[in-house]
């Protein structure tokens, strides 16, 4: 099984390796040789800021590495976020996640093709958020204020509707039905983060979301793509996106996430 950790950051690349973790440094750092990236014969690497860890799937997909070299389980977790075991909270140190994160495939996965991470459930926004975040999203529909929030009106309120409505009009027919049931639901695989049986399953899932983001990103190209809501935009969509369709089309189960930043002093 290989795992790969996205990176922002040039550091921590022995501690990624020693977690049996491939590191891959995207962004506008400086990179050592030891960490793989997101260039190459083919490559969107001057869109990162808006495509995020996108970038370098891209990388995989399009110069051949996913059946070349990773054709079986293939997953992606980043350096802060890893897979493990149970979900862990107070983990202090590399040398204490060593002995949580998960290296190998699950004999509990056997009968499964993709696995997600642990859902996150969605609740109540506190109406001084939603107003602070988009007033004009709240006055378009009020009802978030009294209501519990579905991925759908989460969506809307931080990122903003226009991007929402668009781009479901971007898929098949199915597929624009059902990911709007899917939005108007409360529980979220988080992360942008998944792991695949094997490389038939990986390059299906990217000739669906590379199309479709596309095609989002013609249609935004004019668009002032700023701040934290817009500027990553086509992983945020992606974020939603991921989840659904592997549910839609494979036997998904899920596993822990665990949240870790080693401390500087």
């Amino acid at each position: 099984m290989k795992i790969f950790a996205l990176s922002i950051y040039n550091n921590n690349l022995n501690e990624l390796k020693n977690l049996n973790l491939i590191p891959v440094g995207l962004g506008n750092a400086k990179f050592g040789s030891e960490w793989l990236n997101d260039k190459g014969p083919l490559n969107i690497s001057h869109k990162n800021n808006n495509f995020g860890e996108y970038t370098f799937h891209y990388h995989l997909w399009k110069n051949g590495f996913v059946d070349k070299i990773y054709n079986n389980w293939i997953g992606f977790c980043s350096y802060r976020r890893f897979w493990t075991k149970k979900n862990f909270s107070n983990i202090t140190s590399f040398n204490e996640l060593n002995n949580l994160v998960i290296k190998e495939k699950q004999s509990s996965w056997v009968n499964f093709d993709v696995i997600l991470g642990e859902p996150l459930k969605f609740k109540k926004i506190k109406n001084s958020k939603l107003i602070k975040r988009n007033i004009f999203e709240v006055l378009k529909k009020p009802s978030v204020l009294i209501k519990k929030n579905t991925l759908m009106d989460q969506f809307r309120i931080f990122h903003g509707s226009y991007f929402l409505e668009k781009s479901l009009t971007f898929l098949s027919k199915d597929n624009k039905i059902n990911f709007e049931i899917f939005l108007n639901d409360y529980e979220l695989n988080p992360y942008n983060m998944f792991i695949c049986r094997n490389s038939k399953i990986l390059n299906q899932f990217y000739n669906e979301i590379f199309q479709w983001l596309f095609k989002c990103e013609d249609e935004f190209k004019n668009k002032n793509l700023e701040g934290y809501g817009q500027k990553r935009i086509y992983a945020f969509l992606a974020e939603r996106y991921m989840p659904y369709w592997f549910k839609k089309n494979f036997n998904t189960t899920t596993c822990n996430i665990t949240f870790f930043e080693e401390k500087k002093l």
